[in-house]
């Protein structure tokens, strides 16, 4: 008897976009990036961001694979804050914390696909009141599209009809080698930040900010991930980044030193969530069908700071009915030197 599929009739829309670098495929399911081929040198591809080998297999092991994760993305403490002096209680789902919106958060959702072509893509959810706990019926958009050959850029717009909060990024997992059956520990990471947010080990963040000086948290100059990583306590951590929020600015670069193939990160938010896989399996397969390293990838996640709507001295995630929340994050990518003879 065929296994009944997990979408209950509403089955994923696969869409690629291209350019003469770059090759994208996105999925319906959680309006998530599934593979980004880049062409080599020589005229090959190779997929560098995580994605499974069937649909069905991110309903049963999703952990956030390249979807959007929202309607806040990140940890809010003891799954509760205060708005206006009303409490909200959101649904918990990491003990007694909330991630990335909750057990039905929008990584998990069916999103209509309002336009496409070969260069763009757009995706549309509403999200009504009371969603997971969160006040306001909120109408969520997402928009993929490739700039000039090498630039892929993600625009996100939410809008909500009750004072709210909101919080929204993507999730892809990066292995600039490639390959995912080896660890993404080597590669090169540089940050513009100059302060990060320790936290406890619920992973919540702890009073105050801290310099990344002389710590294992600094990566203003780049350096191999795996240089401090036992020093680090493994990273996932959210970093302060330089610069205005809202304003498009780069804050991250990642290298493979092997083939050296790139990849720079802009972001209009105000964090930069840098965390290292830990938790993937061999028994669980790429896309290519190799067994998956407990480190597979790396997620650079732009977003607010985690556990915002609890902390005043953090930057606002509120929303007003009548405001445009709007997040820009951009990829660059660089396929590496041509080879040599």
């Amino acid at each position: 008897m065929p296994t009944a599929s997990p979408f209950a009739g509403h089955e994923p829309r696969i869409l690629e976009l291209h350019s003469d670098l770059i090759r994208a495929e996105f999925c319906s399911y959680g309006a998530r990036l599934t593979a980004l081929y880049l062409r080599n040198p020589d005229g090959s591809e190779t997929n560098i961001a995580l994605g499974f080998p069937q649909l069905d297999d991110y309903p049963a092991h999703d952990s956030y694979v390249g979807a959007i994760c929202g309607r806040f993305a990140n940890r809010i403490a003891q799954a509760r804050f205060e708005l206006d002096g009303t409490p909200i209680a959101l649904s918990a789902n990491e003990g007694p914390n909330q991630l990335h919106g909750g057990a039905e958060g929008f990584d998990r959702r069916h999103w209509d696909t309002l336009a496409f072509d070969y260069r763009s893509v757009t995706f549309a959810l509403t999200s009504p009141d009371g969603d997971q706990g969160y006040p306001g019926t909120m109408k969520i958009q997402v928009t993929y599209r490739i700039i000039d050959e090498d630039r892929l850029q993600c625009l996100i717009t939410a809008t909500c009809d009750r004072p709210t909060v909101v919080n929204l990024t993507n999730h892809a997992y990066w292995n600039l080698s490639g390959d995912f059956s080896r660890s993404a520990a080597d590669h090169l990471l540089q940050i513009d930040a100059d302060e990060y947010l320790p936290v406890d080990e619920q992973l919540i963040p702890l009073p105050g900010r801290s310099s990344v000086e002389d710590t294992a948290f600094d990566f203003r100059e780049e350096k191999s991930i795996s240089e401090r990583l036992d020093e680090s306590g493994g990273y996932d951590h959210n970093f302060c980044l330089d610069g205005a929020r809202g304003q498009l600015r780069p804050v991250a670069r990642l290298t493979d030193p092997e083939s050296g193939r790139s990849l720079s990160l802009s972001t209009t938010e105000a964090g930069l969530q840098f965390y290292l896989a830990r938790h993937f399996s061999p028994a669980l397969s790429s896309r290519e069908g190799r067994p998956l390293h407990p480190a597979a990838g790396i997620a650079l996640e732009p977003q607010t700071y985690p556990d915002s709507p609890n902390r005043p001295d953090f930057p606002s995630a509120r929303l007003e009915p009548g405001e445009v929340y709007e997040h820009l994050i951009e990829w660059k990518f660089a396929p590496g030197p041509e080879p040599t003879l």
